[in-house]
């Protein structure tokens, strides 16, 4: 069974990372390790219980240059030094990762035998509404860590370092962008309150400043260790997601429903 490491890097959101932990441990698929690479070096992560499975990578400072970091480019290059997997899938901690996500994509390659996989289209969250998204959306998709190691991540821009891996990969006909055959286990989140929140660099691409106003504006500090939370706690998370899911079947692909949600969800 191949392993997944499920990349997630942060600063300032501890509550969302904390739920990231959480969302990890709910996943289906065995084979897995979290790394959360933290940039806020003055409030350090650390975990609150034993798991051997999850890294915790405190640190700001630029693996190549010796100085600080100046965009995520930088840090998701520097974060996946410290991964094991034979597959790559980024946590964005601010989003919402249902538990057949890793299961689901890891199965979906495997089948298709290419470098990497995508569903179609994934869930969109505001404060008010859920729909459905069709967008790049790297975080919903499965790459062999080869590819990641090989491509690396565009570092000249915050918000588009992910674009390097996908067009290539989108170009040489490795990943299909109108993939059908998945039901949705990602979800974009903008419906978390700006002091979870913090800054979204995604919604701010154009911006000179972006990378520098996501770390002024992001201040849910680590000022504890990250705990588990309860099985009502992150039922509560995944119950609006479920209940969207149960009242849109006609949606997508039924059979992938079944399959992987269905039990969830009833």
């Amino acid at each position: 069974m191949k392993k997944v490491s499920f990349v997630c890097t942060t600063y300032g959101r501890f509550t969302c990372v904390e739920r990231i932990v959480a969302q990890y441990h709910a996943q289906t698929y065995p084979n897995k390790e979290l790394i959360i690479f933290n940039t806020d070096e003055e409030h350090p992560y650390e975990l609150g219980f034993e798991d051997d499975s999850i890294i915790i990578v405190n640190n700001n400072i630029n693996y190549q240059t010796a100085c600080e970091y100046e965009n995520r480019g930088q840090i998701c290059r520097d974060a996946v030094t410290h991964a094991t997997g034979d597959y790559f899938m980024l946590a964005d901690d601010d989003d919402i990762y249902l538990p057949w996500h890793i299961q689901q994509a890891v199965e979906g390659i495997e089948e298709l035998g290419t470098d990497a996989w995508k569903p179609r289209a994934s869930l969109f969250a505001t404060s008010n509404r859920i729909e459905m998204c069709q967008n790049t959306l790297e975080a919903s998709v499965i790459v062999k860590m080869n590819r990641i190691r090989e491509i690396g991540f565009r570092s000249d821009i915050t918000g588009y370092e992910g674009l390097s891996w996908y067009t290539k990969l989108r170009d040489e006909k490795q990943l299909d962008e109108w993939n059908n055959n998945y039901v949705p286990s990602y979800c974009f989140n903008w419906s978390d309150p700006h002091e979870i929140a913090g800054h979204k660099q995604s919604g701010a691409i154009g911006s000179p400043n972006n990378f520098e106003n996501h770390k002024l504006a992001s201040i849910d500090y680590a000022l504890r260790p990250l705990k588990k939370l309860s099985d009502s706690e992150i039922k509560n998370v995944y119950e609006k997601y479920y209940n969207w899911l149960k009242d849109n079947t006609d949606k997508f692909n039924l059979d992938y429903y079944e399959k992987y949600a269905k039990k969830f969800i009833n």
